[in-house]
């Protein structure tokens, strides 16, 4: 070819290119040759042709499927909290903000299934946001959902400890705090990614944060909403097991001292743990599926935070070093159409093709693994309820049922349970799944 120039097949001359247009740092170059003969080569584009086989298309097809699955679930989800009544679908503003946030996830990597992007600008140089609109706006759903996923899984987390650890309910200051920190931090965040890291492809048909300033404004805040996350959430579980062995513990001395005294103490004391367990085992039912999507989320999230810094560390690290892959650049020199037989070498340097794929995999059942656990059984008899049936009760707004008390009163039907709260809080129906 001749864009090879002064490189050696199947590398091409960077010379012959412009310096400008795509994703210039994009470029997958490293010098041959010494002094006034040095030249910069670089690897064809997309760069991930030569560094994993072709199964990983297949996965990526598959994963951009999967997105196109959940995203349909859950813009159904997104529909029937929006014309159903509130008493059947058990909507609450925590989860139809996750529902969101995930959503604009999934958008973010179902765009390039439908929309077929061009990935590179040119032989070397793979598109960016500036020179592709379907990467602009896939990889701006992907960095918006990412961030807004993250804070409402911290604000989830953290409520649930409020309610399960420390006997408060949500009310509205929480609703409005909540909001302006889920959505306007999320917006804070998202500007300063898209202004100063940017989106490229950078691997497969999806575009993703470029490598500069990335862990400032996107890996570094995104990571620690989780880690806080991942800490409420362990202290949650945490207290759940003191205050269930407490429980145990309590009913076995409360045996032994029956059989040796009849002491008012320790009855008291006993009725005290006895009811917050019941108090917590009540809690827990109502806020299993929510404890169940945090945890999800939580560990999806934080995976593929890792492994995308990780990887990032690595190729700064092989552009810093190029003699830690000579032994591969030798191989596809000698190799050129084959690029098969150099895959074991390019293992060396990048991450597994089995840990790449489970991320993809991981990432595009979010959205049904969301679905599941915040659907509900009465939801199909509802929707053949409000199309086939004449009287249609009227629906309730974007609200907090913790933050409004007065819905469930005004609203037919049988009431969620209650219970009344042992430091003499106002009873709540904890519908926060």
């Amino acid at each position: 070819s001749s864009l090879t120039g002064h490189c050696v097949p199947p590398f091409l001359d960077e010379s012959l290119f412009p310096s400008e247009g795509g994703f210039v740092h994009g470029r997958f170059c490293a010098p041959f040759g010494a002094g006034r003969n040095e030249t910069s080569c670089c690897l064809p584009c997309p760069t991930t042709d030569w560094t994993y086989g072709n199964s990983l298309k297949t996965y990526n097809t598959t994963a951009g499927w999967l997105n196109v699955v959940g995203l349909i679930f859950l813009v159904f989800l997104l529909i029937s909290y929006a014309v159903l009544p509130t008493q059947q679908t058990r909507s609450h503003y925590l989860s139809i903000c996750l529902v969101v946030s995930v959503a604009m996830l999934e958008l973010g990597f179902a765009i390039p299934l439908f929309a077929n992007p061009r990935v590179c600008y040119n032989d070397i140089t793979p598109n960016d946001m500036y020179s592709s609109t379907e990467c602009a706006w896939g990889g701006a759903f992907v960095v918006a959902g990412g961030l807004s996923t993250a804070l409402w899984i911290l604000i989830r987390a953290f409520s649930m400890n409020l309610q399960i650890c420390w006997d408060i309910v949500p009310g509205q200051k929480f609703f409005y705090a909540s909001q302006a920190i889920g959505w306007g931090v999320a917006a804070a965040l998202f500007t300063a990614t898209m202004t100063a890291t940017g989106v490229s492809f950078r691997f497969g048909a999806s575009c993703h944060v470029n490598h500069a300033n990335s862990l400032a404004d996107f890996w570094g805040p995104l990571l620690a909403f989780e880690g806080a996350a991942g800490i409420l959430q362990l202290a949650t579980f945490i207290y759940c097991i003191h205050v269930y062995l407490k429980n145990l513990f309590l009913d076995r001395s409360h045996e032994q001292s029956n059989q040796s005294s009849g002491g008012f103490g320790n009855s008291a004391r006993t009725a005290g743990a006895r009811a917050v367990y019941q108090r917590l085992k009540k809690v827990l039912w109502l806020q299993w599926r929510g404890i169940a999507i945090v945890t999800i989320c939580l560990v999806d999230v934080i995976f593929f935070a890792i492994v995308f810094v990780y990887l990032d560390g690595m190729q700064a690290s092989v552009h810093n070093n190029f003699s830690t892959i000579e032994p591969w650049l030798l191989c596809l020199v000698h190799n050129p159409t084959e690029r098969s037989k150099c895959l074991d070498l390019a293992n060396e340097w990048v991450l597994d093709e089995e840990v790449v794929s489970a991320v993809l995999i991981l990432l595009s059942i979010t959205g049904l693994q969301v679905f599941f656990f915040l659907s509900r059984p009465a939801l199909l008899p509802a929707w053949f309820q409000f199309l086939f049936s004449s009287s249609r009760s009227g629906n309730d707004e974007f609200v907090s049922l913790d933050a409004r008390p007065d819905v469930m009163n005004n609203m037919g039907g049988p009431t969620p349970p209650k219970y009344a709260h042992v430091r003499g809080h106002q009873s709540t129906t904890f519908e926060m799944q």
